[in-house]
């Protein structure tokens, strides 16, 4: 009688030990986010749930990647720009495996953007803390081909790097801006998403990869 009393008394106490682990993975808050794929064939929506350590885990990889990109532009360094390239495929890889990005943007985009070729549309990838606005688009986050101008302000902390193609001479050439700047977007194919609308865990930051048509851009400092 009294084993099964201290069996009971056991069983009772590791219950109550375990629950504030139970209600703690059970209470964790999962963010929306609604991503739109936009291609020829027509749009697709997706609505993909973000826990909040993973919220985090990606604004960090975020912050890694804005500042490699710099290392990338302005290092002569083969190492360096290795490792940032690197800091980079992190970042987009930890995209991929929440499903905001399919994995083949990854594969199409960075050799393009180190190795740049003359083409109509130069590559371009953008970071920065502020807002954007699209006319008469609501979502977070599209891939494939944007006919409405993005209009996009950063304030302090804005990056954002592309190319231009000179016809004569032949010649290509790397812009870049620093800090507080204004770009309106037009013609543009690839990935963006607007980490502002997110939520907990995310600054109030865009992120941009892809090539344009035209580039606009508005250094303000």
């Amino acid at each position: 009688m009294r084993w099964g009393k201290k069996t009971l008394v056991l069983a009772i106490t590791v219950a109550l030990l375990a629950t504030p682990f139970i209600s703690a993975g059970a209470n964790k808050k999962e963010l929306p986010v609604e991503v739109t794929i936009i291609s020829p064939n027509g749009n697709a929506k997706k609505t993909v749930h973000i826990l909040e350590p993973d919220a985090k885990r990606l604004s960090s990889k975020y912050e890694k990647a804005q500042e490699a990109v710099k290392i990338i532009k302005s290092s002569s360094n083969d190492e360096e720009k290795n490792r940032a390239v690197q800091i980079i495929e992190d970042f987009l890889n930890e995209l991929v495996e929440l499903g905001i990005l399919p994995a083949g943007f990854i594969a199409s985009f960075i050799p393009n953007f180190l190795n740049p070729k003359f083409d109509l549309m130069p590559p371009l990838i953008s970071f920065g803390s502020g807002f954007s606005f699209i006319p008469l688009y609501p979502g977070e986050a599209f891939l494939g081909f944007m006919f409405r101008p993005i209009v996009v302000q950063y304030f302090l902390l804005g990056y954002t790097a592309s190319l231009s193609f000179h016809l004569l001479p032949p010649r290509i050439e790397y812009w870049d801006m620093v800090g507080t700047q204004t770009l309106i977007i037009c013609g543009f194919v690839g990935a963006y998403i607007d980490f502002g609308k997110i939520g907990y865990g995310i600054p109030n930051a865009q992120f941009i990869m892809g090539a344009s048509l035209l580039t606009i851009g508005i250094d303000w400092l």
